[in-house]
């Protein structure tokens, strides 16, 4: 399971149950977070670029942020996004 930070032009294999946030630190991708993964701050939003169907349904907590904060439909938290296969994301600040 490999996560491509497209702007960086760098990639990360996923371990089991690992969310896209846990990859992008192990591989020392920037993606912002102040909430300790709790999924409340919003700040580790990613863009969604291909492959979202490779990423667990989005959580109750990521679905009231999200609705709150406005997100695009292509937009996820990093922190609650688990990698289930490939995937393809970017940010707004790359």
């Amino acid at each position: 399971m490999r996560v491509t930070f497209t702007s960086l032009c760098s990639t990360a294999e996923a371990m089991p149950n690992e969310t896209v946030l846990d990859a992008a630190r192990r591989a020392d991708v920037p993606i912002a977070n102040s909430c300790g993964s709790v999924g409340v701050c919003g700040r580790c939003c990613v863009r969604v670029l291909d492959g979202g169907e490779n990423l667990s349904a989005p959580t109750m907590i990521e679905l009231r942020v999200s609705a709150q904060r406005g997100f695009a439909a292509d937009e996820r938290l990093a922190c609650q996004a688990v990698v289930m296969g490939d995937v393809e994301v970017t940010t707004s600040y790359w």
